[in-house]
């Protein structure tokens, strides 16, 4: 019996020990926006056809492409501007360009700039997806809110799967329009 307490007693301390580890290498906001796995990047250059960047969209399984003239960052174009711009609206998607139906210069950030920054951004603009350029204003990368969530959830995994399935929580119930 005691043989048993003595193994417990071990793993408890194991853990504690890894706990620690965790705790020392724990995410933050201030880190660089390098420090995420960014999502794959997708370009196009103006001109192309919606048809065209819709294609990308499907086949690359991104939700935006960023827009390209002469390799420098003018706009950004996402599934959202598909759905908000063109659906429903009788266009022919091969005579269309995404200059027309793109968001014109996005707000950008750099390599360096902290994680914080990127969710600011996502946040005050209601973006989902961000372009990472780099001094000459040349797409380097996009940093998703997915991407943020993603980091964070590999530091706090224990606490993320160890979750009830139906958390006790209870909506705030608030009379509409007052």
């Amino acid at each position: 019996m005691t043989e048993n307490f003595n193994d417990e007693f071990q793993q408890m301390d194991e853990r504690e020990f890894e706990t620690e580890h965790i705790m020392c290498t724990a995410v933050s906001i201030e880190a660089p926006i390098s420090s995420l796995q960014l999502q794959k990047m997708i370009t196009v250059d103006l001109g192309t056809t919606v048809a065209d960047v819709v294609k990308l969209i499907q086949t690359e399984g991104v939700a935006c492409v960023l827009v390209t003239d002469q390799g420098k960052l003018v706009g950004i174009f996402t599934e959202r501007d598909v759905i908000r711009k063109l659906v429903g609206r009788g266009l022919d998607h091969t005579r269309e360009i995404v200059d027309d139906y793109m968001t014109p210069d996005p707000h950008f950030l750099f390599i360096d700039d902290p994680i914080a920054y990127a969710l600011n951004r996502m946040y005050d603009g209601g973006y989902r997806h961000v372009p990472i350029i780099d001094t000459d204003h040349k797409p380097i990368g996009i940093v998703g809110i997915l991407d943020i969530i993603s980091h964070l959830a590999v530091y706090y995994s224990d606490e993320i799967m160890n979750l009830p399935p139906d958390p006790m929580r209870v909506a705030q119930q608030r009379p509409e329009g007052g």
